[in-house]
């Protein structure tokens, strides 16, 4: 394997060519530089393939640790035993045979039985596959990591939840609008006895202080309203708000295309996005 893919900023379409074919085109620097460093330390081919990015990452194919065995001319055989079924898992045990050591390598591989179709039906020989690399790269001292070395996406992943829907989402923005708002105190409750001698000692309340003009009064106002429906996947035409709003609201200001513009008081808009939500 030579340097002659180094990474270097691409601006020539042969060299983006060449990174396109084993897969670098869109990798960083530092992703390439690795790649192949790792290729020239145990002698690689990336044009075959040997060598992988998955997520940034460069991980060793079983391609590649088989040309590592077999370019070292010591590896002395093989062999595998017939996968199984146990604990909903196919699994097989593979044994690596080295001309200068009396010992083999063995390690075993498991593949789940259950998955995607593509998945239930090579399962048997991907468990093979599993334990092959897990033996090739300790009887080759192979340090870099190898594909099927990534169990998070060998396991049957769990179904996702299914996200809310925008009616949804604007019923819990409403329900949290609610319960931030500040509730008014509770009444004292005093009995008919001493209810007269109670006002007598309370003293008087003073008057309540406005609120600052920044401050404001409605929990609804039409940023919010626009804020609810940004990164919808099918948010609301303006023609449909306008319409919409003047159904709900006859002979309000409403028939220009600025909603903005529109004095809708806080419970009006709540109303609105509920509307054009459902």
């Amino acid at each position: 394997m030579t340097t002659a893919l180094a990474p270097v900023v691409v601006d020539d379409k042969r060299e983006l060519a060449l990174l396109k074919a084993v897969g670098l085109d869109r990798a960083s620097v530092e992703q390439r530089e690795l790649a192949i460093h790792i290729a020239d330390r145990y002698g690689l081919d990336l044009m075959l393939r040997h060598i992988v990015l998955i997520d940034g990452k460069s991980y060793i194919t079983r391609d590649g640790l088989l040309h590592v065995a077999h370019r070292s001319g010591v590896l002395d055989g093989i062999e595998v035993t017939e996968p199984v079924v146990v604990d909903d898992f196919w699994r097989a045990t593979c044994s690596v045979y080295r001309k200068d050591m009396t010992r083999p390598f063995t390690y075993p591989g498991r593949y789940p039985t259950k998955g995607d179709k593509i998945n239930v039906k090579f399962a048997p020989e991907m468990a093979i596959k599993v334990a092959e690399v897990m033996a090739l790269r300790r009887a080759f001292d192979v340090a870099a990591p190898v594909v099927e070395e990534r169990w998070d996406i060998e396991l049957p992943a769990e179904p996702p939840a299914p996200k809310p829907t925008l009616a949804e989402r604007v019923a819990e923005k409403a329900q949290a609008v609610t319960q931030d708002a500040p509730q008014p105190p509770e009444p004292e409750t005093v009995s008919d006895t001493t209810s007269a001698v109670a006002a007598r000692q309370r003293p008087a309340e003073e008057p309540p202080v406005p609120a600052p003009a920044s401050v404001p009064t409605q929990a609804w106002d039409y940023a919010r309203f626009r804020k609810l429906f940004e990164g919808a996947r099918n948010p609301p035409s303006l023609a449909k708000v306008v319409g919409t709003a003047a159904e709900m609201f006859p002979g309000r200001d409403i028939e220009l295309f600025e909603p903005k513009s529109w004095s809708l008081t806080g419970e009006e808009w709540r109303a609105l996005a509920e509307r054009l939500a459902s």
